[in-house]
């Protein structure tokens, strides 16, 4: 599988975070390194809470005296952080029939086909390499600058000994996001390829005889059928992790957003809120990357059934029962097999998921401004 190989390399460095995916064609050697990550991973999440609130109560900071939500969000990216590795160790079949499927999927496309197929691979590669890079070193390089700020200036150090501590799990958290953008734009790569196919057999309809007309309608049903199912089994192993990912950014963005609006409408917009601009600019841009993506993938299935309907438009002759019985039937294929991206069936993810996070976000505002003040 080519396109698995190309991106072997990105798994490997995401494996490093206890983000444990598992490949068909993974060696023993590669499959202890990814338990023996994990297992580290899980025994500095046991330790952090401790070192956490010890720290705390170094500064003479005690827990009890931070607001709720600032224990949900450090805890709760904690939590987050073990609950992707669970689910990643323990839905070792779902990630199998997911390359599986995707094998399946490349073996669809004939000999004359394989250069478009390779030219794909090698442009997501290229595509998912530079996002990881960009995102990865602007998260960091704020992360790092803000963290020395704040120590040499001595300006909150009991927020430094738990940023310090929580950074790796920030970091997974991200990437937990980022490893579900990397099989989203899989997803969403062939069913572009699935589009382009479509309105290739389209403008060849008058010049081919009917015969060879069906052969490449019926290899359109067979890979739609194939790429929902890669849709399913991509949500089958992306769901309570990721689920409690959006739950734990709405609660941090919502926080974050109180304060930087709290000191801005007092005047006092100093170096917490300072701190609390980039962290939010950070949070929103990880969140708008993958919900970005899986609105792009629903575009490009919207797109999908028009670009069928017009293979029927363009045959040389238009009473033929045999090309239009075809046609339709994958019409209603497609129909049913609805392609769209989940978290546990909880939610869709595309851009009404952002403008109800925002108008939710909102409404809290307001309710913290006449309340609280």
């Amino acid at each position: 599988m080519e396109l698995l190989w190309m991106v072997r390399p990105l798994l490997g460095y995401l494996r490093l975070y206890g983000i444990a995916l598992q490949t068909p064609e993974m060696t023993k050697g590669a499959r202890r390194m990814m338990l023996f990550f994990s297992t580290i991973n899980l025994i500095y999440l046991i330790i952090a809470p401790f070192l956490m609130i010890q720290y705390s109560v170094w500064y003479s900071v005690p827990y009890s005296e931070q607001t709720f939500l600032h224990i949900i969000v450090y805890f709760g990216i904690l939590i987050n952080h073990a609950s992707g590795i669970i689910e990643m160790l323990t839905t070792k079949e779902k990630q199998f029939n997911f390359w599986n499927t995707l094998l399946a999927i490349e073996k669809t496309f004939l000999k004359d086909e394989r250069n478009k197929i390779e030219e794909a691979n090698r442009k997501l590669k290229k595509k998912l390499t530079w996002r990881l890079c960009i995102l990865s070193i602007f998260a960091f390089s704020c992360k790092m600058i803000l963290i020395v700020t704040n120590r040499v200036l001595l300006l909150d150090p009991n927020w430094v000994a738990t940023e310090v501590i929580s950074l790796w799990a920030q970091e997974c958290v991200r990437l937990n996001f980022f490893t579900h953008f990397i099989f989203v734009e899989i997803l969403r790569m062939h069913v572009e390829l699935y589009n382009e196919k479509t309105k290739d057999i389209t403008s060849i309809a008058r010049k081919i005889n009917e015969k060879a007309l069906l052969s490449e309608l019926n290899i359109l049903k067979i890979r739609h059928s194939l790429i929902w199912k890669l849709n399913r089994h991509l949500n089958s192993f992306f769901q309570w992790a990721q689920t409690l990912n959006c739950l734990l950014y709405f609660f941090h963005i919502t926080n974050l957003t109180y304060w930087i609006y709290n000191g801005i409408n007092t005047g006092k917009f100093e170096n917490r809120e300072c701190r609390m601009l980039v962290i939010f600019t950070l949070s929103v841009i990880t969140l708008i990357n993958l919900i970005y993506s899986c609105e792009m993938l629903k575009e490009a299935t919207n797109k999908t059934l028009p670009l069928i309907h017009e293979i029927s438009e363009q045959v040389l002759n238009p009473f033929d029962v045999d090309v239009h019985d075809a046609v339709m039937a994958i019409s209603m294929q497609i129909h049913h097999e609805k392609i769209f991206i989940t978290y546990g069936g909880f939610f869709n993810v595309d851009m009404t998921l952002l403008t109800t996070i925002s108008a939710t976000i909102t409404t809290y505002l307001v309710i913290f401004i006449q309340f609280i003040g």
